[in-house]
């Protein structure tokens, strides 16, 4: 009984120990990560291909009521799984979320209560295969993508086929970095059909542009007139003539949700990548 008591706390340290943390940070009652957080997370998001979420925890300083600050730390960590599920981090069947507001040993500096912890490991299985003296991690399989994922997705070549002049399109899962023209990997498919497009229709011409969210300033359009010319940038590279193509940064002015969204959903569908067809 006493060895199979120490085997139970052994692994369950051992698990404990293979799990490691993402923290971020938000302002002041705020839903959406702050700026340095938002750096720390591309950063993460990089090399986070083979990694796998377990938990989410929401924290709040302790200002305001426990009631309020249980919904802020809730909402935060919406946001946060939002996030995730945009850039299609893995998430463990088994995921946790828990929104713990202030209820927590509260740290001196508020504004190091103001977190969402990611809690994640590697995508190793537990389960180990002996081969002599030697032990065989075995990784687990890619998480498969639903069928009814694809259903009754029209292809950007059919749209374009059915656009009219002066149509806008939409360039659907085309996802950026925060705060950074650098497309997602997982994006990448996405500008490779828009150029096979334009090879397969010689006198298409469009116009890029390009959205942001979240930001009030509507004459701010750096962001969006480099994330605009990124794709603009591709296409040249690939062949397409500049006589085809435009591109220009809206920034926030024409928003599909009014500003401030109301979550990152809202969030998530202002800032995007459309192209204007001018010529067919």
């Amino acid at each position: 009984m006493k060895i199979r008591l120490f085997l139970i706390l052994f692994f369950y340290i051992i698990n404990l120990s293979a799990q490691d943390k993402l923290v971020l940070f938000f302002d002041f009652n705020q839903d959406i990560i702050n700026e340095k957080s938002q750096h720390d997370f591309c950063t993460w998001l990089e090399h986070s291909k083979n990694k796998e979420i377990l938990k989410i925890q929401g924290f709040c300083d302790s200002v305001d009521s426990n009631s309020y600050n249980k919904e802020l730390s809730s909402r935060r960590v919406t946001t946060v799984l939002a996030l995730l599920e945009f850039n299609k981090v893995n998430l463990s069947k088994k995921l946790e979320l828990d929104s713990l507001g202030e209820d927590f040993k509260q740290l001196k500096n508020q504004s190091e209560n103001r977190k969402v912890i990611v809690y994640y490991q590697d995508k190793v299985s537990v389960k180990q295969k002996r081969e002599g003296k030697n032990v065989v991690f075995e990784k687990t399989s890619e998480k498969e993508i639903p069928l009814n994922e694809t259903k009754n997705v029209i292809s950007l070549a059919e749209k374009v086929n059915k656009a009219k002049v002066g149509d806008l399109i939409k360039l659907e899962n085309l996802n950026f970095y925060f705060n950074s023209e650098k497309i997602i990997i997982e994006s990448e498919p996405i500008l490779s059909d828009l150029l096979q497009v334009l090879k397969m229709n010689p006198q298409l011409k469009i116009y890029i542009h390009g959205h942001i969210c979240c930001n009030d300033n509507q004459n701010d359009v750096k962001l969006s007139y480099r994330r605009s010319k990124f794709v603009f940038d591709y296409l040249i590279r690939n062949g397409i003539s500049t006589s085809r193509l435009g591109h220009k940064g809206f920034g926030s002015s024409r928003p599909i949700y009014v500003l401030p969204e109301k979550n990152e959903a809202e969030r998530i569908a202002n800032r995007r990548v459309e192209i204007l067809v001018v010529k067919k």
